[in-house]
């Protein structure tokens, strides 16, 4: 038998019908989907594949700790609701960001902002940028365990139909592992509502409004006597500073109504003998808790505030002739520019073909990206670059110079220890240019083509300084007006901020340089050098029975012996002037010229395998002398230095 079958025909009609109710499906099924999910545009079909960089799309805050990171100059954005929440009593929230970080980062440049707009009306409205900013993150007045955490804080109200939202910054140059912690707190009991109160370091450590208070109040009391310490809190509770567990609250004062007078002299007993930076802080901690209320001042300015009878108006009689003439409007000040810092996280790139100028702030640097290649043969190119800079006034230019370095040590200066880096050349200190208004500084090498490296501008002055700095060797420029790079926190370039602070330097070594040499007594002095390695010693006498001759004959015996008893070692010295100490710290080294050197010592050793050289000759009384020993060999070895002579 013959199986047959059949199957159901699909015509243009039925296809057109099934059509209408998928779409009826759609409009029905996707709003009412959206109005459950509120901080996320379902319908913004737009968005790009990079998320949580901008409102419109805002990763959902959760209740507890979120965690992220931050590059430098990027920012991420939260959005919550009472809606997204799921809490319809919700109506105080706080908010804690915290990280870890080994250089010192100011809440300028790591925090987050909260900015609100209403909820939207319509499924199809596109969530817009918000501009109400409500608040900033505070750092908390207490000291936390770990010196290397940074903590901001913030509590607010959350008000029905609103949609707030997050913005977590990071305008610093390193990048920031951070977590945003949200949880629900209650209304403080205080006679102020609080823009940012209730903070925590730690679990341990938490704070709300009334610990605050107290906390600004003892720091505030901390250096008065008991009478004073008395007088301050009983005005401070009269005007609604200080708020006890049980004070009602109707009957707590309002700051904003007390005399502005006797709050501004609270707040100057208050913060008088503090620094700047703790004074600062009490003054945010205290605003934050609505302690500074002030309205205010009033004053009557006759120029603009005139009466009828002074500008000749009713019952003058003399018209408009006696009418006063409008004040004039003063002109805008004119914008002053501030130096912003440019690091190697994002480093402007050298112009090989022109100068590369800038202005640099006290102790801040400018970073220059250099990728040398001019497609030809030689692997290896000759390269020189001439930095002019001003002012030159009080040896300023002796503290700006610039470095070249490896782009293979980026990842020192990123992890904080840019003091690690190690330069392949630095600037060197000439004046060509007959001019006593600029410093010049030179350098001349080699470079790889093909290889990137990083090029350092540093200002060590604490004055503001102009550089110059042009690819070549230049005698003389025509200098003009420097480049002046503006402030772009996506690119890392931060108004006024120096380079952040990351681990101090190494101790000096003695004797390593004339500035750390070892003082130089009479007799023998011992010790050891390895290959290549050299000491310096400083030497200075005085004859106190003998004011007629003032120098006196020396000899000096250097005798050196090998360490590995395979040959002898070679070593010798050399003596310089005191007065050369100041080549040497500028950087000008080649320029030092030795008034003695050792030479073969006709005298025999007690070792076979031992060598000695001397010098002879006069040194003045009080003067300073610096001594320098050298291991010129391939081994180690141990010296014996004797001063024989003198008075």
């Amino acid at each position: 038998m013959r199986l047959t079958y059949r199957t159901t025909r699909f015509t243009y009609k039925s296809l057109f019908g099934y059509s209408l109710v998928i779409i009826a499906l759609l409009l029905v099924a996707v709003p009412v989907f959206a109005t459950t999910n509120a901080g996320v545009n379902l319908l913004d079909f737009s968005r790009s594949l990079e998320v949580n960089n901008s409102p419109q799309t805002a990763y959902t805050l959760t209740k507890g700790v979120n965690v992220n990171h931050l590059n430098p100059g990027e920012e991420d954005w939260y959005t919550y609701s009472r809606t997204s929440f799921e809490d319809a009593t919700l109506s105080w929230i706080s908010l804690a960001m915290r990280f870890e970080s080994e250089a010192i980062i100011s809440p300028q440049q790591a925090n987050f902002e909260i900015l609100t707009q209403p909820e939207a009306d319509s499924w199809f409205q596109q969530p817009a940028t918000p501009t109400d900013i409500q608040g900033t993150g505070l750092t908390s007045p207490l000291k936390a365990a770990n010196q290397n955490l940074n903590a901001m804080f913030w509590t607010g109200e959350v008000a029905d139909q609103e949609v707030y939202y997050v913005r977590v910054f990071n305008q610093s140059p390193f990048g920031l592992n951070y977590t945003l912690e949200a949880k629900a707190e209650q209304p403080a009991v205080s006679g102020a509502t609080p823009a940012s109160l209730n903070s925590a370091i730690s679990e341990a450590e938490a704070l709300n409004a009334r610990q605050l208070s107290w906390s600004l109040t003892a720091q505030a009391v901390g250096k008065m006597n008991a009478n004073e310490a008395a007088r301050w809190m009983q005005q401070a509770q009269a005007v609604g500073w200080i708020v006890t567990a049980g004070t009602a609250i109707p009957d707590v004062p309002r700051p904003s109504e007390a005399d502005p007078n006797l709050l501004w002299h609270l707040t100057a007993e208050a913060i008088a003998g503090l620094d700047a930076e703790a004074a600062a802080r009490w003054l945010n901690q205290a605003d934050s808790l609505g302690w500074l209320s002030i309205p205010l001042n009033t004053l009557k300015n006759p120029a603009l505030d005139l009466t009828p009878t002074e500008t000749g108006g009713e019952g003058s009689g003399d018209g408009e002739s006696n009418a006063q003439p409008a004040p004039a409007v003063p002109a805008p000040p004119e914008e002053v520019y501030a130096p912003v810092n440019i690091y190697p996280n994002n480093p402007l790139e050298l112009n090989t073909q022109q100068v590369n100028s800038g202005r640099l702030a006290p102790y801040g640097e400018h970073w220059y990206s250099l990728l040398r290649d001019d497609l030809d043969k030689n692997k290896i190119e000759d390269m020189a670059l001439t930095m002019f800079s001003t002012p030159s006034n009080g040896f300023i230019d002796s503290r700006v110079n610039f470095e070249i370095f490896p782009a293979g040590q980026y990842h020192i200066w990123a992890r904080g220890d840019a003091n690690y880096m190690e330069h392949l050349g630095l600037g060197q200190w000439l004046s060509r240019d007959k001019d006593d208004h600029t410093g010049e500084r030179l350098w001349k090498g080699s470079l790889v083509d093909g290889d990137r490296y990083l090029i350092k501008v540093e200002n060590n002055s604490p004055e503001v300084v102009d550089y110059y700095l042009f690819p070549g060797d230049i005698q003389n420029a025509e200098l003009g007006n420097p480049t002046l790079h503006q402030g772009n926190s996506a690119a890392g370039r931060i108004p006024y901020n120096p380079s952040p602070p990351t681990r101090p330097n190494l101790p000096p070594v003695p004797g390593a340089a004339p500035p750390d040499a070892i003082d130089l007594k009479m007799g023998v002095t011992q010790g050891k050098l390895k290959a290549g390695q050299e000491i310096w010693y400083k030497f200075y006498y005085r004859d106190s029975y003998n004011e007629t001759t003032p120098q006196h004959d020396f000899k000096i015996f250097l005798t050196n012996t090998p360490l590995d008893e395979i040959r002898a070692r070679h070593a010798d010295f050399a003596l310089y002037a005191g007065n050369q100490l100041q080549i040497w710290t500028r950087g000008t080294v080649d320029k030092l010229e030795p008034f003695g050197v050792s030479m073969p010592s006709p005298y025999p050793t007690e070792d076979v395998r031992s060598l000695q050289v001397l010098w002879d000759g006069q040194l003045m009384e009080e003067h300073v002398y610096y001594l320098k020993i050298w291991n010129h060999d391939i081994g180690p070895l141990e010296y014996e230095l004797e001063v024989q002579g003198g008075p």
